[in-house]
């Protein structure tokens, strides 16, 4: 491994007055792991923020100069080497057991705080320091797969991500065709759930009949973190490729009554487990209700993101199916281009297998559908299941092309919301309980 050039650094710290570490300035011949493991053990050192700031801007860019092998050393280093110091945490265990007043108690968390928070707090401190850590643990969730033992580095960057990105630092604005086009450009990368294809279709989901609502933070000012699309109807949609595709609706006579939630997506990998997607709903409900007040019904139209997988692996053992519905059910899953979606047995078969895998199949005690355990969650009523709503390559990939509508009755949200939350209640309506075997 090539050493990291030292002379940037160099020259920032004697500018500082700090160009002499003694033992610990990293030497030329050590591997770039050894090296930042040095300059980390350095920053935790340091006391001035300006010195600071220069060396962990230093850190990073190194860091993002880095081969795969390279970052998960420089992981194994987090992990093992700035945990919290075990000798320290068992004596100040003992000293509260002795004296259990609330200055030992101050004194076992500050002695169970492993060195890696306050090594990530002081790399935030650097420019682009909050972007430069996200992409850092998407790194380490990656990493996850192969080493569990990272799991500590995971939970440590979690941890302060929950608290720098919580509710009270967020700023919600709508995303319209005045947006900075370095915004826009984020949508059309981001888009996960229905393709934006070009400039032309990212236009018409701008359009007045449309709305698109963000949240950013004030330290990453042109990145969305999560972003959901609406459409304005006057019913709730049943198929998302006419709802995207429908003539904008420029009858200022007839006022929207239907505000449908057909694409919310989480923008940073590196976020995953700090959760926005329920704010942001319920913020734009609010921003709507106060915009537009013919609106009465708000509705989703989702996916069912692992329908076709959960079919694949469960078919054999659902025991409801004859051996006859479970040969057309395995036609379909093998034989999907040609698939005889029009037959009505088929139809029939697949509504049926879809209601049982939002309501019965199960995760621990709630749904297996992660769709659906956050709009249930949310308070959302399981409204209506729509067969080939998205005949898209990714609708038919996912879930043999059906989709979902969520309901969002505002007098039954917090009824909901404990029923789902409190005793695993799925609320669904009638529509929904007729297809279920």
């Amino acid at each position: 491994m090539k050493a990291i050039s030292l002379k940037n650094l160099v020259k920032k710290l004697s500018v500082l007055g700090l160009e002499n570490f003694g033992n610990l300035y990293p030497r030329n011949d050590e591997p770039k792991t050894a090296q930042i493991s040095t300059l980390c053990n350095t920053l935790l050192k340091l006391k001035g923020e300006a010195s600071s700031i220069a060396l962990a801007e230093e850190i990073l860019d190194a860091y993002k100069e880095f081969e795969w092998e390279e970052k998960t050393e420089f992981f194994s280093f987090l992990e093992t080497e700035l945990s919290a110091d075990r000798d320290k945490v068992d004596a100040a265990i003992q000293g509260y057991q002795i004296n259990p007043v609330q200055t030992s108690l101050q004194a076992l968390h500050e002695a169970s705080e492993s060195k890696r928070l306050e090594l990530f707090r002081m790399l935030n401190m650097a420019p682009m320091g909050t972007e430069s850590l996200i992409a850092m643990r998407e790194d380490v969730l990656s990493a996850l797969k192969e080493n569990r033992g990272l799991s500590t580095v995971d939970y440590d960057l979690l941890h302060l991500f929950r608290s720098w990105f919580n509710r009270g630092f967020l700023d919600i604005r709508r995303i319209d065709l005045e947006t900075p086009a370095v915004v826009l450009e984020k949508l059309i990368e981001y888009e996960s759930v229905h393709e934006i294809e070009d400039w032309n279709d990212l236009h018409r989901r701008l359009e007045e009949d449309r709305r698109c609502f963000g949240f950013f933070h004030p330290v990453m000012p042109y990145e969305p973190l999560i972003f959901v699309e609406v459409a304005l109807t006057n019913e709730i949609s049943s198929n998302v490729s006419e709802l995207l595709h429908e003539d904008v609706n420029g009858d200022t006579r007839e006022a929207p009554t239907t505000a449908i939630f057909y694409s919310i997506n989480n923008c940073l990998k590196g976020l995953r487990g700090v959760s926005f997607g329920n704010l942001l709903i319920k913020q734009v409900v609010e921003k709507l209700e106060r915009e537009i007040s013919s609106i009465e019904t708000y509705s989703t139209l989702s996916p069912i993101p692992r329908f076709r997988h959960w079919l694949d692996t469960s078919l054999d053992s659902l025991e409801f199916l004859d051996d006859n519905q479970k040969v057309l059910a395995r036609d379909v899953l093998d034989n999907l281009k040609n698939a005889k979606l029009a037959d009505p047995e088929m139809k029939k078969l697949l509504m049926s297998l879809a209601a049982f895998y939002l309501v019965k199949a199960k995760e621990g005690e709630k749904p297996a559908c992660a769709v659906a355990r956050f709009h249930l969650g949310n308070g959302a009523t399981l409204g209506r299941i729509n067969w080939l709503a998205d005949e898209s390559k990714n609708g038919m990939r996912q879930s043999l092309g059906i989709m979902v509508n969520y309901i969002y009755e505002k007098s039954t949200l917090a009824q909901n919301h404990e029923a789902f939350e409190q005793k695993n209640s799925i609320i669904c309506t009638a529509d929904v309980r007729q297809h279920l075997p």
